[in-house]
Parts: C-alpha cells; sequence; structure tokens
C-alpha cells in the first residue's frame, strides 16, 4: 500500500482487502460471535473490536482458496501496542479456524515463549467456548494440556510453551507465534540453536503444506538475540 503513512495518520487500516471476500465474510461472522469472556459484560468481538481487527481476520481467512485447498497468503506478522489485546485476538483467530477446518484430526498451535504467555493465550479461547452453549457442546476442552478438541473433526487447538520438549514433532496446520519479540530473550545462550529450531519447523512446514497459516504477534521490537532477527526484520519490511 503506497499510501499507509497516510492512512496510519487519519486511523485507517493498512491491511489489505481479502482476496476471496466470501471466505473472509464467513469466517468473520463466527469471528465476531466469540466472546471476550474477562471484559466487562462479555461482549463479543464484533461488538467491541476496531475494524483493523475485522480487517486482519478477512486477510487470514480470505486467502483461502477453497477450491484447490490452497492458501494464497501463509504468513502475516502484526505489530501492535502493548494492551491491545493480541493474545485474546489471536486466541480468537485460531478458534475460529479450529470450527471451520475440514480435516480429520488436524492440529492447530498457538506457540508462546513461557508458560505465563501461554496461559494468557490459553485461557480467552478456554473462556470462549465455555461461555457458548453451542460451542461447548461442540469442543472439549482440557485445560490441564491447554488444548481445545473438536468433537466431530477430532482436530485439536493446542498452546505451548516453547521448548524442545513441548514442540518437537508437531505437524500443525495452522500455527501462531505469540509474543515473538520475548523468543530472542529466552533464547539465549546455550540454547540458541534451539530457539532458531522453532522457527525452523515453522518455515518448512510452509513449503511441505500449502494450506498451513503461520502468524505472529508482538507487542516490542524483536530483539537480535538468538538468531531471530534477520528473519523477523524482512518480515516486518513487507
Amino acid at each position: 500500500m503506497p499510501d499507509w503513512a497516510e492512512r496510519l495518520q487519519s486511523g485507517r487500516s493498512i491491511i489489505p482487502p481479502p482476496i476471496f471476500p466470501d471466505q473472509a465474510e464467513r469466517a468473520l461472522e463466527i469471528f465476531k460471535e466469540l466472546k471476550i469472556v474477562d471484559a466487562p459484560g462479555s461482549p463479543t468481538f464484533g461488538e467491541s473490536c476496531a475494524e483493523w481487527v475485522f480487517d486482519l481476520v478477512r486477510s487470514v481467512f480470505g486467502a483461502y482458496e477453497e477450491e484447490s485447498g490452497r492458501r494464497l497468503v501463509t504468513e502475516w506478522f502484526i505489530l501492535v501496542p502493548k494492551k491491545n489485546s493480541k493474545s485474546t485476538i489471536a486466541a480468537g483467530i485460531m478458534l475460529t479456524a479450529l470450527i471451520l477446518n475440514w480435516r480429520q484430526s488436524a492440529e492447530f498451535a498457538v506457540l508462546a515463549p513461557t508458560v505465563e504467555v501461554a496461559n494468557n493465550a490459553y485461557a480467552p479461547a478456554r473462556d470462549m467456548v465455555q461461555k457458548d452453549d453451542e460451542l461447548d457442546a461442540l469442543m472439549h476442552v482440557q485445560t490441564h494440556i491447554k488444548s481445545i478438541t473438536h468433537r466431530d473433526s477430532n482436530a485439536t487447538l493446542k498452546v505451548l510453551a516453547a521448548d524442545s520438549n513441548t514442540v518437537g514433532g508437531k505437524k500443525s496446520v495452522g500455527t501462531l507465534v505469540d509474543e515473538l519479540h520475548l523468543f530472542g530473550k529466552v533464547a539465549s545462550g546455550k540454547h540458541a540453536a534451539r530457539g532458531t529450531w522453532w522457527f525452523g519447523i515453522a518455515a518448512r512446514g510452509l513449503r511441505d503444506l500449502p494450506h498451513h497459516p503461520v502468524g505472529r504477534t508482538t507487542g516490542r521490537r524483536v530483539q537480535a538475540e538468538a538468531g531471530l532477527r534477520p528473519r523477523c526484520a524482512r518480515r516486518q519490511d513487507h
């Protein structure tokens, strides 16, 4: 978008429109009905979010070509200020993906740098399910392993604190990396190679699975530690 600076100054979105509007609107309809349970009055996303959030949802789900089963855009990078409900929005997007998914036994993952951040991402998704009678009947919530399972498709959404024991061997069809800026701080010293490996798995997954979306959120500038800066810097430049 060549007019991105003007758009930001005027409060307009810089997120491009979806490639497939029908897919985008179908997903947005579901997303808007999900509840932000920990907000006063437990409003839905549709009642409380700014328009840029809806543009983001349209962009993510509107990149899917239903006829071929391919996702024409496979990576997003979201950089917004702190205290703008990044983890809650991320939970809503991934839960929407779980609801819309058609693959049997598919795995979706939210990858967080620490257990605390993982809890921040999982709790909103859990509450969205448990405070909606229809979703509560459709989904099986397992808080002790931070997992939500679709009862019909047996597809799962798991929120993981990133280390080799929890992430190794995962074959997610959709991945969201939350609080990206913190990965450089925790993956230091002798764990630097491990930090790079987390993102290496995601990159290989993109090439192996054409429908596989990867999203990343952060509220701060990405740290240069653990080899994270080069890849993420390129993502910010586009």
